[in-house]
């Protein structure tokens, strides 16, 4: 099958520069004037029988999640998820074990609407507003806080030359080692 494509796409190529096709509208033309037709009269077959061949579709098959864009979320500790730059909040009826920390599935349908499913079961939700930072006064503002330890002024000097220091050669080191063990 892959061999036909490429012949019926390599008979496409070469009747378009045999056709002399330079522009887009000449492409379309060629196309529509010589290529379809071909195509319609050597690679098409009629179906045995009119009848539609598609299966209908089961109770259990939800049509609006099959043709969703899929992503997969995990739940924060707040029983939020975020999703498309948005903070979604899961309402309290459906929070049950298991939830927080785990991976829900969250389905763009193509109305633009959103479902969010744990498990076998379709979550309720409403959009959330992030908080909001609030700068404190610069009265009530800590200080801020100064270093201690042994090196708090960075006046320690105890890597200062550990480069230039050169240590033994293997040969030594193993002969120190084994010495001392």
């Amino acid at each position: 099958m892959e061999r036909f494509f490429e012949t019926a796409q390599d008979r496409l190529v070469k009747g378009m520069r045999l056709a002399g096709v330079k522009t887009r509208e000449q492409a379309n033309a060629y196309l529509e004037k010589e290529y379809l037709p071909w195509w319609n009269n050597n690679c098409t077959v009629l179906p045995r029988e009119d009848d539609d061949a598609h299966r209908p579709i089961e109770k259990h098959q939800d049509l609006a999640a099959i043709l969703s864009h899929v992503e997969s979320r995990q739940v924060k500790n707040d029983y939020t998820i975020q999703f498309n730059g948005r903070l979604y909040c899961i309402e309290r009826a459906d929070i049950g074990t298991g939830l927080r920390g785990a991976a829900v599935r969250v389905e763009q349908r193509r109305d633009g609407s959103v479902a969010i499913r744990f498990r076998d079961r379709y979550l309720r939700f409403e959009l959330c507003e992030r908080a909001k930072l609030v700068a404190r006064p610069a009265a009530t503002q800590a200080a801020p806080r100064l270093r201690k330890g042994p090196n708090a002024g960075g006046k320690s000097t105890w890597m200062k030359d550990f480069r230039n220091n050169r240590g033994p050669s293997l040969g030594q080191a193993i002969v120190i080692s084994n010495a001392t063990s």
